[in-house]
């Protein structure tokens, strides 16, 4: 790096697909000889200045996007002469590479000199953490009645299985294991065989999520013959009433959901088991959440991440009569009792 350039400072939001995104942003960067550093939030107010700030957003819930707006806010008061890109869902989709690029103009325009030229193919990705997030997939075509996510990373991409690989065996010995992430790994074709190649590679790894149609017999026997896989099962549930899971456009039952576990734990008896859960969503009578609460007893999951309805505009759920806030809340405060361990 040329010592008068200026550093980069990069704000990440959201997801594991985010985190990845924003270590991909970083790659690139270093390989055009800008120093980028990763930050907090919580950092913004007290940071030295910087010529550039990256902002990687999150829209999964109306709080994660205003989270994400604050952040902007917050960059134009504590840096008031700073440049700000934007990327991911709420301010806008860019690929790493685009990013690194308007970065790198905005350091021009400030006639700073002008950095290397950026590989065509982008940087390999360069993991800081001791687990590594891996993106393998982009894109949900689901339409969720409650997710907006589908309206912002519609494209289908899923990245070949050699392309990952090579990713996994590029870093250092800090790397000690890896989480296979995306957006919705259901679209992922012959999952089973990214798992063996994944697993070939020596290191411990697991999945950051899975959809309960992708969890086929043949898919558990597969894991269950990889000798590094991680056994922590975060299967995304969303409600244990089936009139509201069809409600939400989710393509499964709660009999099919619980036969997976069960599937599940005589494959891998020692397993974690966590999933997602909504409550509060437009059409979860009384009736429907005590389904929900009798379900989340019966499977005994060892973590739970609770997400109080939230309506996004555009979206199907938006449009029904809500649930009065108070009662959500109440939902909320009752599932959280039944929790091992809440994140």
């Amino acid at each position: 790096m040329q010592s008068q350039a200026p550093k980069v400072y990069l704000v990440t939001y959201g997801c594991k697909v985010n985190y990845y995104e924003s270590e991909a942003v970083q790659s690139n960067l270093n390989a055009m000889g800008i120093d980028c550093a990763m930050v907090s939030d919580g950092a913004i107010s007290h940071l030295p200045d910087a010529q550039v700030f990256v902002l990687n957003s999150c829209a999964v819930t109306s709080m994660a996007e205003k989270k994400s707006r604050y952040g902007v806010s917050k960059i134009k008061r504590y840096h008031p002469q700073a440049q700000i890109v934007t990327m991911g869902c709420a301010l806008g989709r860019k690929t790493p590479e685009m990013v690194a690029l308007e970065v790198a103009n905005c350091l021009a325009n400030a006639n700073y000199p002008q950095p290397a030229k950026l590989p065509a193919n982008g940087a390999v990705v360069q993991h800081k953490r001791e687990k590594a997030f891996i993106k393998v997939q982009d894109g949900c075509q689901n339409f969720c009645t409650y997710c907006i996510i589908p309206y912002l990373r519609n494209k289908i991409e899923c990245r070949p299985i050699d392309d990952v690989v090579a990713e996994i065996r590029a870093q250092g010995p800090h790397v000690t294991s890896v989480v296979l992430c995306g957006i919705n790994l259901c679209y992922y074709p012959n999952f089973g065989d990214l798992c063996r190649a994944v697993d070939a590679c020596g290191i411990a790894w697991e999945i950051s999520s899975f959809e309960p149609p992708m969890m086929t017999p043949e898919l558990i026997k597969t894991l269950g013959q990889c000798a590094h896989f991680v056994p922590h099962f975060h299967i995304c549930l969303q409600s244990g009433s089936d009139a509201v899971l069809r409600a939400m456009n989710r393509h499964y039952t709660t009999a099919q959901y619980a036969q997976i576990i069960a599937n599940l734990r005589a494959e891998f008896p020692h397993a974690i088991f966590g999933t997602d859960l909504i409550v509060g969503f437009p059409t979860e009578t009384e009736q429907c959440f005590a389904e929900t609460v009798a379900f989340l007893k019966k499977i005994d999951f060892d973590t739970i991440h609770i997400f109080p309805y939230s309506p996004r505009t555009g979206t199907k759920a938006a449009a029904l009569p809500q649930i009065q806030n108070s009662i959500v809340t109440k939902r909320y405060e009752d599932v959280k009792k039944l929790v091992k361990s809440e994140q």
